[in-house]
């Protein structure tokens, strides 16, 4: 019994070490390949980073936003809390903050009284400078939440 395991599997290990190594080959293809070029994220000069969140609990909505820039870059990000209003975003309240020594800001933040039946997302707005020369803007949305 045990003679009759050994080449299935083998067979079995043969194929998984075929398959990785073709998927291996088309992410380096991918990544190599100049049309692919930012297809998947967008390429940054001096950002490493932004993201954006929100999650309403009650009538209070919870929001958080990073900005993380690359050694030699300073980043100012502005994080805003924004309601839909006849197919419009209005902003509520802003925030903001400038990177630290540790090229990164996060900003954790909430705001009561949301309307009931009104849908709100978090836009982080990041400003990225180098020796004081700005050098781009960018920036990432929450998904959107309904009270």
């Amino acid at each position: 019994m045990k003679r009759s395991m050994n080449p299935i599997f083998l067979l079995f290990i043969s194929v998984v070490i075929f398959t990785s190594a073709s998927v291996v080959g088309q992410v380096e293809a991918a990544e190599n390949d100049p049309s692919t070029f930012g297809q998947n994220s967008p390429q940054y000069t001096g950002t490493r980073l932004i993201q954006a969140s929100l999650n309403i609990f009650g009538g209070t909505a919870y929001c958080g936003s990073t900005l993380e820039v690359y050694p030699g870059y300073t980043g100012y990000l502005t994080m805003y809390l924004q309601r839909k209003s006849s197919g419009s975003w209005i902003n509520v309240t802003s925030w903001s903050g400038s990177t630290s020594s540790l090229n990164k800001v996060s900003l954790a933040e909430s705001y009561a009284n949301l309307i009931t039946g009104t849908t709100y997302r978090v836009q982080a707005v990041g400003r990225v400078y180098q020796n004081g020369i700005f050098v781009e803007q960018v920036s990432a949305t929450s998904p959107e939440r309904t009270r």
